[in-house]
């Protein structure tokens, strides 16, 4: 059975309006509404605003937009509600990658993940959204509520956020942020602003959470070193919740009961804000150093410098200290202990001032009181020596900087009205493709249509693949080592995905399930999916995606069940989408470095292909790269085929322009760093992903590892990769953890310091 196919775009049944600038699309509640919303939102033009009428929209798959200067807009904050409970596709609720994305007067419920992530995008409105999980604060909530990251010119205004496992409002590795009038409440961290530049969070209420308001940096990330951030003019009070954030993540350090934490970040200005009623800290000032965790990146400045809290209202701290970091303080501080807290803990640039302090800048707080709690040296290499000396004195630290400029966003460039409709010209039925014969077997397509196979393939739920090359008019591809080969224009690559009716006798035959087309055109390549009928005579394009009821027989004789999902044109740029234009995956000179279908006169099908004409500008046989098959020990030792199996099936988002990138994860088997592969990370926003492992590859412990956690998964909000899959790849998992079982610990090699908060 197949499931709601959205075969053709005429047939959206959604309201349209035409109007002098723009469409205005109009959906409202209903069953169909899931169907005809994605498919709206692949159907936007850059202009085009798409109204969501009053009501509850019950979704069980991500919405995704790519398109620029794309409006999504409800009847109200509490009108308009889009409820994830039942999400079994994807992990987020909403994902964007447009420029000028503006997300307005709705809510956004129950997400099996984040609840909305803006990637890469220049302008970006959140107005009047709120993100909830409404079942309350809970580990297995998503991780964010409104998350852009790696954005230019973020507004976020009169929004709420409850209920998120890590922040609420997160921005993240971003520059010209503007949070202004929002609402944050029992979420692990209220509002943080992190690795991002020029940032301004002001007349904000943080309250309930169990932290308010973050200021942080972190290492390991695409980008570091954040700073020139203004927090002015918020209420933050009563921020005591006990933090429930999935072990492993970072926000799992910050103590229940903290107002205002700045870490590692320079040129932080807190000023004008109501700070009160916090049971560990209402201000913290500390190094990433004192986390005791890892750091491995040459790039990143741990140390927090040129801080200036003043001008603000801040009573009723230290009266409850929580968590570890809190039980450590209370045994040196005095009780209640101060309001304003300082690891001291300084860069050696900043041991080299006269005045060393003078990196935290204190003015007048009210009745807040003051410590450095004098951390102990804990630079790498150092040895920990001494007790904690708290000074209880903040005269070194009065005085003034210059002021933190407050944020103004560029405006939001105008729409390109003259844009073609997406797909409005692609064939609604896979025989109209010259191509087609060949995949059917009614022809051998000629000489310009080459098979291919490849070394180590992606999985995807089982099924098998027929793969096909169209060359227009023989021309020929050009070598690359980089990426996939150069292929011409006008090059179309089929791959069709199957089910065996029964594995153990391949004569009973297949169920075809889809054929993806990629489709080289003067402007860069594109892609989109047909899905086949019972009787394979014909298969129908279905843009939105689709889902199919299949069963078969497996090698061993189980008989199998899936939900096979079809991607949707935006959920294929997902995985496709390299620095923002469309890439065919799979076909690199390295994974076609093998043997192919036709062997009837030449063993390698590069080789092949040279001899007919059909491959030009290759090296000699000896020079040319080799992606191991993951599941042949012949073919490679066991880190090249684990490194390989990764490259395939995980690099294609997590590389440095891949959709992942925000991580800071590369699974690239060019990657050569075991930090940066994994080895030892800290998992940054993986939420209940982690699964309470503290790294994304623990050496010789896969079961304490995120990455064997994930690829063994098959829950959505858990599962790599997110998308595709619903079934676990059982021989790859057993291939991973015995590669990470014999995984060499760079620790057993270094000198560490110790853990502050062990002492």
């Amino acid at each position: 059975m197949i499931r709601a196919p959205f075969a053709v775009l005429a047939s959206m049944a959604v309201t349209v309006t035409s109007g002098a600038a723009a469409e205005l699309l109009r959906i409202d509640p209903g069953p169909d509404a899931p169907y005809e919303l994605q498919q709206a939102l692949i159907a936007a033009r850059p202009g085009d605003v798409v109204e969501l009428g009053e009501g509850v929209f019950h979704l069980r798959a991500e919405l995704s937009v790519v398109v620029d200067h794309v409006t999504i807009r409800g009847q109200g904050i509490d009108r308009t509600i889009l409820n994830f409970d039942d999400q079994h596709v994807g992990s987020q609720g909403l994902t964007a990658t447009g420029d000028a994305f503006v997300l307005e007067d709705l809510a956004i419920e129950d997400t099996a993940g984040n609840a909305v992530k803006v990637l890469g995008s220049d302008g970006v409105v959140f107005r009047r959204v709120r993100t909830e999980w409404t079942n309350g604060p809970d580990e297995n909530n998503g991780a964010y509520g409104l998350y852009p990251v790696q954005c230019r010119n973020v507004l976020i205004e009169e929004c709420v956020a409850i209920g998120a496992s890590d922040a609420g409002i997160y921005v993240g590795q971003s520059d010209r942020i503007l949070v202004r009038d929002s609402r944050a409440e029992f979420n692990v961290a209220g509002i943080e602003i992190e690795n991002s530049t020029n940032a301004e969070v002001i007349g904000c209420t943080a309250t309930n959470n169990t932290g308010g308001i973050l200021v942080f940096d972190l290492p390991g990330l695409q980008v570091v070193n954040g700073g020139e951030v203004l927090v002015r003019g918020n209420r933050v009070f009563g921020n005591n919740h006990p933090n429930f954030a999935p072990e492993g993540n970072i926000v799992g350090t910050v103590p229940p009961g903290t107002g205002v934490m700045i870490m590692a970040t320079d040129r932080v200005e807190v000023t004008d804000n109501e700070i009160r009623d916090h049971g560990t800290a209402n201000v913290a000032v500390v190094s990433y150093l004192s986390t005791g965790r890892r750091l491995d990146d040459e790039r990143y400045d741990p140390f927090p410098e040129y801080v200036h809290v003043h001008g603000n209202r801040i009573s009723e701290g230290g009266h409850a200290p929580a968590g570890e970091f809190g039980d450590m303080l209370g045994r040196v501080l005095p009780r209640p202990m101060p309001d304003i807290l300082f690891d001291g803990i300084l860069s050696p640039k900043a041991q080299a001032l006269e005045n060393p302090w003078s990196v935290l800048r204190l003015g007048d707080n009210g009745e807040a009181d003051f410590a450095n709690f004098n951390m102990p040296d804990l630079t790498p290499k150092k040895i920990f020596t001494g007790k904690y000396r708290p000074l209880l004195d903040d005269t070194p630290h009065r005085g003034t900087l210059e002021a933190v400029a407050a944020v103004d966003l560029e405006p939001l460039t105008a729409p390109d009205l003259d844009a073609p409709a997406p797909y409005e010209d692609v064939p609604v039925h896979l025989s109209e493709w010259p191509i087609f014969g060949t995949i059917i077997g009614s022809d051998g397509g000629g000489e310009t249509v080459l098979p291919y196979e490849l070394n180590t393939v992606l999985f995807a739920d089982h099924s098998v693949k027929h793969r096909h090359i169209h060359l227009p008019g023989g021309e020929p591809m050009q070598w690359s080592l980089a990426g996939t080969l150069d292929f011409p224009v006008g090059t179309v690559i089929a791959k069709t995905f199957a089910y065996p009716v029964d594995a153990r006798d391949p004569g009973l035959g297949e169920r075809w399930l889809e054929t993806r087309l990629e489709i080289h055109e003067p402007e860069g390549w594109t892609g989109f999916s047909y899905v086949w009928n019972e009787s394979r005579t014909e298969a129908t394009l279905a843009v939105g995606g689709a889902s199919v009821e299949a069963s078969w027989i497996d090698p061993d004789g189980r008989t199998m069940t899936n939900t096979y999902e079809v991607p949707n044109v935006n959920q294929c740029l997902t995985c496709h989408a390299q620095e923002g234009a469309y890439e065919p995956l799979g076909p690199t000179a390295a994974n076609l470095n093998r043997a192919g279908r036709d062997r009837s006169m030449v063993a390698n099908q590069l080789d092949a292909w040279i001899a007919s004409g059909h491959l030009e500008g290759a090296p000699p046989p000896e020079e040319r790269p080799c992606l191991p098959v993951w599941n042949d020990e012949s073919t490679g030792d066991l880190d090249a085929r684990a490194r390989a199996w990764l490259d395939v099936n995980c690099a294609y988002c997590h590389n440095p322009s891949g959709t992942a990138r925000t991580s800071g994860l590369d699974l690239r088997v060019a990657q050569r760093r075991p930090a940066k592969y994994g080895v030892l990370k800290s998992p940054v926003a993986s939420g209940r992903g982690s699964g309470g492992r503290l790294h994304d590859i623990e050496p010789g412990d896969p079961d304490g590892s995120i990455l064997i956690y994930r690829v063994a998964s098959d829950e959505p909000a858990i599962r790599m990769p997110t998308l595709s899959r619903h079934l676990v790849d059982e021989e790859a998992v057993a291939l991973l953890r015995a590669w990470i079982e014999a995984m060499p610990d760079p620790r057993d090699d270094e000198d560490q310091p110790p853990s502050p908060t062990s002492r």
